[in-house]
């Protein structure tokens, strides 16, 4: 029974930690800022099939194991996620394709409210063009709000309906796009993403906005 007692009680005392961490004002107003999130119309994506870390909170926090079938082999790749997506165009264009690399940023702590990984997009408009972008994902409101639901016995249904991950980046590196070729070369632009619970997995979106650049005057 004392063992009984004492397994509990730990539990209780992590619980109880991890919610006043979560509850705690320097948590709530010290994370990553959330960029304005009115850019473009978003196209939806999901990642179902990527390799490499997952985005739990183990995994955020660069504690997680390698999960067969998932983990990169090079145990320098234990941190890094990549997909394929295909991003629809729709007005019968050819849709997009994207590869997206993502990295567990080493600023991340629960007490700093910062749960992110450094995103990196390469984004392929067959026979058109190409961009390159560079971001920051915050996942502090879902990992927060999915931990309350927990203890009030809820699931999916208590989270919000969308969050907005896209911040800014915790060392102030550039975002946006960063590169540029065939008919985009030389726009400029940003992008923002959100993500989107659900049953059979999380649903995202990506809102990218490219402008080309100011001809010379003659």
């Amino acid at each position: 029974m004392r063992l009984i007692g004492a397994v509990l009680g730990l539990l209780a005392g992590l619980l109880a930690g991890i919610g006043l961490i979560l509850a705690s004002p320097a948590a709530w107003f010290s994370g990553a800022t959330p960029l304005p999130a009115d850019l473009a119309p978003p196209k939806a994506y999901r990642w179902d099939d990527f390799r490499g870390s997952e985005t739990g909170v183990r995994d955020l926090l660069g504690i997680g194991g390698r999960r067969p079938g998932v983990a990169l082999f090079d145990p320098a790749l234990a941190h890094v996620r990549i997909g394929i997506i295909t991003l629809p165009a729709g007005d019968g264009s050819p849709a997009a394709i994207a590869v997206k690399i993502s990295t567990i940023s080493e600023s991340n702590s629960l007490w700093s409210a910062r749960l992110g990984t450094a995103d990196h997009w390469s984004i392929l408009w067959p026979g058109t063009g190409a961009v390159f972008a560079t971001g920051y994902s915050n996942y502090w409101s879902l990992v927060r709000d999915s931990f309350w639901a927990a203890l009030r016995g809820g699931g999916r249904e208590l989270l919000a309906s969308e969050y907005q991950i896209s911040a800014a980046p915790p060392s102030g590196q550039a975002t946006g796009v960063t590169g540029s070729a065939g008919r985009y070369a030389g726009y400029a632009g940003e992008y923002r993403e959100s993500l989107f619970p659900a049953e059979g997995g999380p649903d995202w979106t990506l809102a990218l906005q490219v402008t080309p650049p100011v001809l010379p005057a003659r």
